[in-house]
C-alpha cells in the first residue's frame, strides 16, 4: 500500500509511505526511513512550514500450523 505525504499548508509532496517505509526524496538526494517506531520532520521546500510524520510497526502476528 502507498501513501503519500503531503505538506499540511501548501500539498507539496514530502515522501512516500510503502508498507512499513517511509521514502524522502528530492532531486539527487533519497533517503529510505525503516524499522520499527520512527518520527520524522521535515521542512517544506515551498513554504517552510514544519511537518512531522510518525510511524509504528504493527507486531507481526504467528500463525500455527498442525502438522
Amino acid at each position: 500500500m502507498e501513501r503519500e505525504w503531503r505538506c499540511q499548508k501548501c500539498g507539496t509532496l514530502l515522501g512516500v509511505e510503502r508498507g512499513t517505509r517511509l521514502h524522502l526524496r528530492y532531486k539527487q538526494m533519497q533517503y529510505v526511513v525503516d524499522g520499527g517506531d520512527y518520527s520524522v520532520i521535515a521542512v517544506c521546500r515551498n513554504c517552510t512550514t514544519v511537518n512531522e510524520r510518525s510511524g509504528t510497526r504493527e507486531p507481526q502476528q504467528l500463525v500455527a500450523v498442525d502438522r
